[in-house]
């Protein structure tokens, strides 16, 4: 029988699903003509700009040796430009318009004034502990703002990648990167308005940055991208599923009208390559929103024939290198994600700077949040909870201050956590002694950090090797590691506060890919409390009352598996942080009664 002739009889294989799409196997290979895009230029110069997805791209460059554009102003973030993850087109242009006397925009706006110190409001995460005096933001803002101008006019490629259509604004039209009181600033019914851009306002926006970027840089070639991460959260009375849907669906068709008819940008396809359906799906974490590094580079080994100029690679060619692409658990190489923070910003609802004082603090990284909501849980009125990660204590990713203890600098909604904590232990410290301020914290412990700095620091210091590891080295290390974070206890302590330290959990020993840590960590937990008994402080090792009494700890451990099938050997489950909360409640009470 003869076949019938249609319009899709001679097309190619990359324009049918089954062959084009479920036939490549994601993650190992890459796909056939994806794209059309044609750089004029070998090796061009690379800015990159949007939401937090960019900072990936930034990262890859970097890391591949790319010419990627770095800011001199921002450099706690992989960044191009000064102003941190801008979501909307609009508030892009907003940075055009500083620049520009023609459009009369207002410097010195969206300030906030909080403490004798003064919060930018369109870089929320830049100089998250703000700055002296509004000159002195407003010349940083200004100046932020020069070098964006100077880094375009130096720019072949701008990645910039479209994030949201959900937005705020204020009564004069300025757009907000984030919503005030998220991560700076306080937020006003009256002054703050909910905006949800249109396709029509999306289009619109994209020409006049189309304009903006030829009349600085005519030569400019734009790659648009669509950001994969979901929404935290929605302000529409659509369900966040619904809403996420419709703000992606806008975004890309947005894209895909100014790509069409500009010849100077052109779409890159890396929304497809995370959200296109798997079996099993490797690109998200357990979340189903944070983007694994693997996703990333599936991604970038696509973006890397747009920058070798070799479209036409065929889909087996990078299987082995793919293959080859090394897992990591989901709390390592963190990526700074304004729209992440809403999530932690939930507790400033409760914890508010007007609270009443409590006699009960908790802060630290993640362990110090599950207490805090088991403690909820038992309706125990506390203070804080997690700060940073546990990364962020480790690497210290913090400064240390003679006013407030320390300012975390992971990100500007950390340093806000921490400002309703400190507040809660400075309304002690204005009481006459003595202080019934009680302190439970994990600082210095990160086991699952710390570890593998306290290895490195041994073959640093011992390149011979060394027979046995003691207490000497422990101490040794802490001494040279960890000084910065345990003199934040010391301090606590001098000035009245009850601190109370707690080990990490005994988990290590109950999975494969961790039990050979369990002698080490346990040597660790010993040596933290041996210094802190030193110190007059309590040292409560949770690994070792788990030990001797709990009988059934399988019913205690954490369930969560990584993209990797590596299990969370650092955490428990709820049980486990209510068994804890319990041992916590009581020794208070002992010590009260003492």
């Amino acid at each position: 029988m003869q076949r019938k002739r249609t319009p899709y009889n001679n097309r190619d294989e990359n324009f049918f699903w089954r062959s084009g799409v479920a036939s490549i196997n994601l993650g190992h290979q890459t796909f056939d003509k994806l794209h059309r895009i044609n750089l004029p230029i070998e090796n061009p110069k690379i800015s990159s700009a949007g939401s937090c997805f960019a900072q990936h791209v930034g990262r890859w460059l970097n890391k591949e040796g790319y010419l990627f554009n770095q800011s001199t102003i921002e450099t706690n973030q992989v960044s191009s430009f000064a102003f941190g993850n801008i979501y909307t087109p609009r508030c892009f242009l907003q940075w055009f318009d500083i620049i520009d006397e023609n459009k009369g925009f207002d410097i010195a706006c969206a300030i906030n004034n909080e403490n004798n110190r003064y919060y930018d409001l369109l870089r929320p995460s830049v100089y998250p502990s703000g700055f002296n005096t509004k000159d002195e933001l407003v010349k940083a803002r200004m100046l932020a703002a020069k070098e964006m101008y100077q880094t375009l006019k130096n720019t072949d490629l701008l990645i910039f990648t479209l994030g949201l259509t959900e937005s705020w604004k204020d009564q004069n039209n300025i757009f907000y990167p984030s919503c005030p009181g998220v991560i700076s600033g306080q937020f006003n019914e009256e002054a703050h308005q909910f905006h949800n851009f249109s396709y029509d306002e999306i289009c619109s926006d994209l020409k006049q940055l189309e304009s903006r970027l030829t009349s600085i840089n005519s030569h400019i070639k734009v790659i648009l991208t669509v950001s994969p991460v979901p929404l935290t959260a929605t302000m529409t009375n659509k369900h966040v599923l619904v809403a996420n849907q419709h703000s992606k669906s806008l975004l890309r068709t947005a894209a895909s009208y100014i790509c069409d008819n500009y010849d100077n940008f052109e779409y890159f396809p890396s929304f497809e390559l995370i959200t296109v359906s798997t079996d099993s799906d490797f690109r998200f974490e357990t979340n189903r929103r944070t983007v694994t590094p693997e996703a990333v580079n599936y991604v970038m080994e696509h973006f890397r024939m747009v920058l070798d100029n070799t479209n036409n690679m065929t889909s087996n060619s990078n299987q082995n290198k793919l293959s080859n692409v090394k897992h990591r658990t989901a709390d390592t190489e963190e990526v700074v994600c304004d729209e992440e923070l809403i999530e932690s910003a939930a507790k400033l609802t409760k914890q508010s700077l007007d609270n009443p004082r409590c006699d009960l603090t908790l802060f630290g990284d993640s362990h110090m949040g599950k207490l805090s909501t088991a403690l909820d849980r038992m309706n125990i009125t506390h203070c804080g909870g997690m700060v940073m990660n546990g990364s962020g204590f480790s690497q210290k990713k913090f400064a240390l201050c003679d006013t407030e203890y320390f300012v975390p600098l992971e990100n500007a909604i950390s340093r806000k956590l921490w400002s309703v904590i400190f507040n809660n232990l400075n309304s002690h410290e204005q009481k006459r002694p003595p202080l019934t301020s009680t302190i439970i914290t994990n600082l210095g412990l990160q086991t699952h950090q710390n570890i593998s700095r306290f290895t490195t620091w041994i073959q640093n210091s011992y390149p011979q090797g060394i027979a046995e590891i003691t207490l000497k080295e422990f101490v040794d290390y802490f001494n040279d590691d960890l000084t910065e974070q345990l003199s934040i206890l010391l301090k606590l302590h001098e000035n009245g506060h009850k601190v109370i330290v707690i080990s990490d959990p005994p988990f290590s020993q109950y999975f494969e890919e961790s039990k050979n840590m369990k002698n080490i960590i346990y040597a660790y937990f010993n040596a933290m409390e041996y210094i802190w008994t030193e110190f007059g402080v309590t040292f409560f090792n949770a690994a070792r009352a788990f030990d001797e009494e709990v009988t059934d700890p399988e019913n205690y451990l954490s369930t969560i598996e990584y993209a990797d099938q590596q299990q969370d050997w650092i955490h428990g489950n709820d049980k486990y942080y209510s068994w804890l909360a319990k041992k916590l409640l009581t020794l208070i009470n002992q010590s009260n009664k003492a």
